[in-house]
């Protein structure tokens, strides 16, 4: 079924994987109880100050954050962590030939397996409250995958980029911050005017941060037409991020 060069790529991703797993929790007393207790305490904390100043309007607050604040924290950890990763990294493209995109990717579905575990927990708690729509929740799976794509695009476009101008790093952990509040992940779109929605959706985490409430709260999507836009973004990026990196990679040897 695969080549011996497809298993070795295959191979090398997952031992990377296992590895930034393990090297993330290591020395750490609670160790993956982080897991949730990070995006725990984040939820607490926004949602005590937020839910003082804004008028949303949902059933349960927190709930509504938490469901936004998990697929937030997987996006923005797998940019921020992976637009250095090749500079970091930089004694380990030295010593041996690997697929460069491995050290990507091995961050990208380490986060993608906090995700799930996260996820896991969510559901569990909506379950034994009553929350969970079966029909609805058949888009989770979707959702994580288009994440996960989206992620990884921008990732590999990032950090390829970083590789020559060090300048991007910079500008993704100046950018990041203000990407949270430019999604609806604190409040609904129902707060923002009408004819401003389709400036939002050029933000594809917009689109899919609905996509994940839609599955976990069977909350109403605002703008269904509006989706494909977002879709065709976040495909585009991908693309993009993995085309420039294949291109640039050639030459991290020589930048880093």
């Amino acid at each position: 079924m695969f080549s011996e060069k497809q298993l070795f790529w295959l191979e090398f991703v997952w031992a990377m994987t296992v590895k930034e797993i393990k090297a993330r929790y290591k020395h750490a007393i609670l160790g993956f109880l982080w897991i949730i207790l990070n995006p725990l305490l984040q939820m607490l904390v926004i949602g005590f100050v937020f839910q003082f100043f804004l008028p949303v309007h949902v059933d349960n607050y927190f709930l509504f954050l938490f469901s936004g604040l998990l697929p937030w924290i997987f996006f923005s950890f797998t940019l921020t962590k992976c637009t250095p990763a090749i500079v970091y990294e930089r004694s380990l493209i030295k010593k041996a030939r690997f697929p460069r995109e491995a050290i990507i990717l091995s961050i990208v579905f380490s986060n993608v397996f906090h995700l799930l575990v996260s996820l896991a927990l969510l559901l569990i708690v909506l379950l034994f409250i009553g929350k969970v729509a079966l029909l609805q929740l058949l888009l989770l799976p979707i959702a994580i995958i288009w994440i996960a794509l989206l992620a990884s695009g921008l990732s590999l476009l990032a950090t390829a980029l970083n590789a020559r101008f060090r300048d991007v790093n910079f500008f993704v952990q100046a950018v990041v911050p203000l990407w949270f509040y430019a999604t609806p992940i604190v409040y609904t779109l129902d707060l923002i005017p009408q004819n401003l929605h389709a400036l939002f959706y050029l933000n594809p985490m917009t689109a899919v941060i609905e996509a994940f409430r839609f599955a976990l709260l069977g909350m109403p999507i605002t703008q269904l037409s509006y989706w494909l836009v977002s879709v065709v973004a976040s495909l585009a990026l991908c693309v993009l991020g993995w085309v420039v990196f294949q291109r640039e990679s050639k030459y991290f040897d020589d930048w880093v």
